[in-house]
């Protein structure tokens, strides 16, 4: 596997695609997993005046194209599109070229050891003299099409899959935690998460489905965002347990604040989900404090830096049983100025070190309790997005979505179809 990282110095992956000086390329052996650079290409960049410079652009796909991944600070759309085109990988990382060599090896290390266990989970067995070879061959394509299909996931891709849809099952109603800046609510009009326009029943899930593919061909995700978290009732894992028994083959994805996160992981596994979202906004229990009034836990509320000790443990404890359990991991974090704006660093650096892959920083929508709190400016979230990209890879695409959300995001949304007219409940803040 050869790879090129836009470098500074040959030491640094610190800049834009389009701005970079030169190329350090390094190949992969992917049966040691040991990396060296074989050398050092320099590069004309191509960015000028806020443009591209084409005969430049042209020299510099000829100068990488026999390179399977490019490891940049960041890269546009454009330039993205044009290299995934020529079946090159796209990762948006920053750091040490050394570090990164590292990491990306270990991340095909772990690709390699999850397909090798969906095919160990498939080994032949009989039962009553009658081999089942054929049925656990059925199973093992299954599951290696399913670890192949996280890259069609919108919300983990750096591919052009991200252009696929997604499906959120609004079935969690109910919340264990409470932050300062968040407000459930049932209502048709609001594009936020926490919202949906009512909650659905787990039993009416499988029909929900299969509507909207209809609404939807390129569906390939079916997650459960909410309104509340997915842990605080069980109607999250009922619900995929019936959607993964009809639909083995789409992704199902998860959303959560980690608290009830702990001792989930294979349970997980058991009904389909391969992707985990954990909302990670501090790993210091006075800042959690500030951002979490009370976690609801062993039947009582607590508050205070008790709170965001258990909530912070739960958390990481959650993002490592799920990660060697093979699910793909990635932590949203809320920017909130003034709060845990200068803290980026440090959860970037926790959850990466528990096993996360991506990282999402979401600015602040104000309202509650943080309703005064401006939102952070565009170059706060760059410096936050800095700030944590040497540590894990910053995913740049969120787009708010909606927990009843069906579509692709930014693009389309078939969701008034799919739920006008359906029977509903809806609840009341608390």
């Amino acid at each position: 596997m050869r790879v090129a990282l836009a470098a500074e110095f040959g030491t640094m992956v610190s800049v834009h695609f389009g701005r970079s000086p030169e190329f350090v390329i390094a190949d992969v052996d992917e049966d040691s997993y040991t990396w060296q650079i074989v050398e050092r290409r320099e590069n004309t960049p191509i960015c000028e005046g806020g443009g591209h410079n084409a005969v430049s652009f042209a020299e510099t796909l000829k100068l990488i194209e026999d390179c399977q991944t490019v490891i940049a600070m960041r890269i546009g759309n454009f330039a993205r599109r044009e290299l995934n085109l020529r079946n090159i990988l796209v990762v948006e990382r920053g750091g040490l070229v050394a570090d990164l060599l590292d990491g990306y090896a270990a991340f095909l290390k772990k690709t390699r050891r999850r397909a090798n266990a969906a095919g160990a989970d498939a080994r032949p067995s009989t039962t009553g003299g009658r081999s089942n070879a054929g049925d656990i061959r059925s199973n093992a394509a299954a599951a290696h099409s399913n670890v192949t299909d996280i890259r069609s996931h919108p919300c983990f891709s750096d591919h052009l899959n991200r252009r696929k849809a997604r499906l959120h099952l609004p079935v969690s109603a109910a919340c264990n935690i409470q932050c300062r800046f968040c407000v459930r609510s049932c209502n048709p009009t609001e594009n936020r998460p926490g919202v949906s326009s009512g909650i659905l029943a787990p039993k009416d899930a499988v029909e929900t489905v299969r509507q909207a593919l209809e609404l939807c061909p390129d569906l390939s995700v079916v997650g459960i965002a909410g309104p509340g978290d997915a842990f605080a009732s069980p109607h999250a894992m009922e619900t995929f347990h019936l959607v993964h028994k009809s639909y083995p083959t789409l992704i199902k994805c998860v959303s959560t604040n980690g608290l009830a996160l702990p001792g989930k992981a294979e349970a997980l596994r058991g009904v389909g989900v391969l992707t985990l979202t954990v909302t990670v906004n501090a790993v210091d229990p006075e800042i959690t404090a500030r951002i979490v009034s009370r976690v609801l836990t062993g039947g009582k509320a607590v508050s205070g830096e008790e709170a965001g000790t258990i909530l912070i443990r739960s958390q990481l404890t959650g993002i490592r049983e799920a990660a060697a359990a093979g699910i793909t991991v990635k932590v949203n974090t809320v920017l909130i100025p003034g709060i845990n704006d200068g803290h980026i660093a440090d959860i970037a650096r926790a959850v990466s070190e528990a096993g996360a892959s991506k990282h999402n920083i979401i600015p602040l929508l104000p309202q509650y309790e943080f309703a005064d709190t401006p939102a952070p400016t565009c170059e706060q979230i760059e410096a936050a997005r800095a700030a944590a990209a040497p540590y894990i890879q910053q995913f740049l695409h969120c787009a708010h979505c909606r927990a009843d959300a069906c579509g692709i995001p930014g693009e389309s949304d078939f969701a008034d179809q799919l739920y006008k007219g359906r029977a509903m409940e809806t609840f009341s803040h608390g």
